[in-house]
């Protein structure tokens, strides 16, 4: 015996029944819902306003235009502005200025230099004549803020006062100081 709600269902599926038939199987042709159909109809005419807005029309700008924009906001914003003159670089005497880059140099150039600038298997000896890339304020300054290709690393990160202070450090205070086991010299002797 079949239940009534099967009989409306097989009724049903007779009138969905396509004319064609696969080893033994039908298949129906069953509609999507009205709620999905509105939703698909809903999407196409999205798709038109965008393209009618970003495509036809040009009034937005695209992904790529938009990073361009915002690219150079970030550039503006964050561009440091040079504020050393290399060619009259004047080394800072300040006690203020001295302590603070030496506790700069203990963090960031100690690692490699020593901790008195003696020099150890990476970094060369900072307290003798004896100097790679030069023992003159713009070459120090240019060292520290650029690096070198033969290892030195770059501190572009840091401020140019810093950078200032750090070569003021290193001429002032480092260089002259005898250490205790400095490093063979290396470089040229200035």
């Amino acid at each position: 015996m079949k239940n009534i709600n099967q009989e409306n269902t097989d009724q049903h599926d007779s009138n969905l029944i396509q004319n064609h038939d696969y080893d033994g199987i039908q298949e129906l042709d069953n509609p999507p819902p009205p709620w999905l159909m509105i939703l698909f109809y809903i999407t196409i005419a999205i798709s038109a306003f965008y393209a009618g807005y970003y495509h036809w029309f040009g009034q937005g700008a695209l992904q790529a235009e938009e990073y361009a924009i915002e690219m150079e906001q970030a550039a503006e914003k964050y561009k440091k502005a040079e504020t050393v003159d290399l060619d009259n670089l004047e080394l800072s005497t300040d006690a203020v200025v001295l302590a603070d880059a030496a506790k700069l140099y203990g963090t960031s150039c100690a690692v490699c230099h020593g901790a008195a600038g003696e020099g150890n298997a990476i970094g060369p000896n900072l307290t003798d004549d004896y100097w790679i890339t030069g023992n003159t304020p713009k070459a120090i300054y240019q060292t520290i803020k650029n690096g070198t290709p033969n290892g030195m690393t770059s501190f572009a990160s840091l401020s140019d006062e810093q950078v200032l202070g750090l070569s003021s450090y290193i001429l002032n205070k480092l260089k002259g100081s005898n250490p205790a086991n400095p490093k063979d010299p290396q470089g040229e002797k200035m």
